[in-house]
């Protein structure tokens, strides 16, 4: 069973990689230098951030419950 926090730790993960993706997406839709550089700047970093706190989130909760 999952907790609140728990919940909200996953889900601030997921909205971050969600606006790296975003920006990804909207740069691509109106593909110029500017929005490449922009894409290239803001989205990785933001999905990649998203993907850690994710990781974070599972292995506390791992942790917690004594799986590791």
């Amino acid at each position: 069973m999952t907790t609140p926090i728990m919940t909200k730790k996953i889900r601030r993960a997921a909205m971050l990689a969600g606006l790296g993706l975003g920006v990804q997406l909207v740069a691509a839709l109106h593909w110029t230098p500017a929005t490449f550089i922009l894409s290239a700047v803001l989205g990785p970093p933001l999905v990649l951030a998203g993907g850690v706190l994710f990781l974070v989130a599972v292995w506390k909760n791992m942790k917690d419950k004594g799986a590791v």
